[in-house]
């Protein structure tokens, strides 16, 4: 599910800021005073806003890191020191093969509502380059090299989570890893103590029961194999595998309808607000059907409420035309319904 609502993207403000230096040694480990963001305000709110779409985690009983959130939330004049312990976390967990980059910490208001956001920067090596002039007026390029830098790649941006604390103490967290969004790296879910809400099997169940009832609800927006099939048609789908990033959910709808829809389709829209309605908007995932059952019987209900039920595995055998429906096989047995099948 998206982590902030609409109102709250709207008036995301950052409240408190810090970055500590972080990197696979000890030698890489600086502690930096909080920061104010003035001209760049926005720039860092954009980030934020980037990592709406991660996947749903709790907090677990022993999480040091809520604690620490916890903390500052009751008394902000601990943003600091807090902050500090925070990075000292991340680094003593940060594995040896992992890059030098910055650890920043952010204490915001959401339309009146406190979360915080913790993100990884990598560090990106930038060239810049300034034209200067010879005595003779022709000019030249100097380049120069930058090694710690923030910049709008989104790839610079590994590790994220945006985390709301609750009275339950479980807490609302969103997770993401932009080395594979399905899969967030292990020692960045030690840092922050914290479970997935659902494994890829349950989201899978889930995306699949969606697509398949938001066809069954709207008849009319799909073609009549599709409105028939849907349940198989959205098994197959989960089972061909695969992996969808948060903003790549319609792939798996149009899977299932065996067509890409156009962006202003109206069936993206009840599909969009189905996904909300179940908490999975946004969330990426591995398809994986080990929870799904295949279905294994087709119903056909006549005009007249002639109902039959055909394997799914002998469907090339029942031809559905306009006026009637045709059983291409023969006759074994026949019984009333109270009839024992002897």
């Amino acid at each position: 599910m998206a982590f902030f609502e609409q109102a709250e993207l709207d008036d995301l403000k950052i409240h408190k800021m810090v970055f500590h230096l972080v990197g696979p040694s000890e030698a890489d480990f600086v502690t930096l005073d909080a920061v104010d963001p003035g001209k760049f305000n926005n720039f860092f709110i954009d980030r934020i806003r980037s990592v709406n779409s991660g996947v749903p985690y709790t907090f677990t009983d022993a999480s040091s890191t809520r604690e620490r959130l916890s903390r500052i939330s009751e008394n902000p004049d601990l943003f600091q020191t807090e902050s500090e312990k925070l990075a000292e976390d991340f680094q003593r967990l940060h594995g040896g093969g992992t890059a030098p980059g910055a650890f920043l910490v952010f204490h915001l208001k959401a339309d009146q509502n406190d979360v915080f956001a913790l993100l990884k920067y990598d560090d990106e090596t930038v060239l810049t380059y300034d034209v200067k002039e010879h005595e003779d007026g022709r000019r030249y390029v100097k380049l120069d090299e930058i090694e710690r830098t923030f910049v709008q790649n989104p790839n610079a941006l590994q590790k994220s989570a945006l985390i709301r604390l609750t009275d339950d103490g479980l807490g609302s967290l969103t997770v993401l890893d932009r080395r594979n969004q399905q899969k967030v790296a292990r020692y960045f879910e030690n840092f922050l103590a914290a479970k997935r809400v659902h494994d890829d099997a349950r989201l899978t169940e889930i995306l699949a029961n969606v697509t398949r009832d938001v066809i069954r609800r709207n008849k009319t927006l799909v073609e009549d194999n599709v409105y028939r099939e849907a349940g198989l048609r959205s098994y197959n789908a989960a089972a061909a595998g695969g992996e969808l990033k948060g903003d790549e959910q319609r792939r798996f709808l149009e899977a299932v309808i065996g067509k890409p829809l156009p962006d202003d389709s109206p069936l993206l829209v009840k599909f969009a607000n189905a996904l909300r309605t179940a908490r999975i908007e946004a969330v990426p995932v591995k398809l994986d059907a080990t929870s799904l059952r295949r279905p294994s019987v087709m119903r056909y209900v006549t005009k007249n409420n002639i109902q039959i039920r055909a394997p799914t595995d002998m469907l090339e055998r029942v031809v559905v035309e306009d006026d009637r429906i045709i059983i291409n096989d023969e006759v074994d047995r026949s019984y009333d319904d109270t009839a024992k099948d002897s």
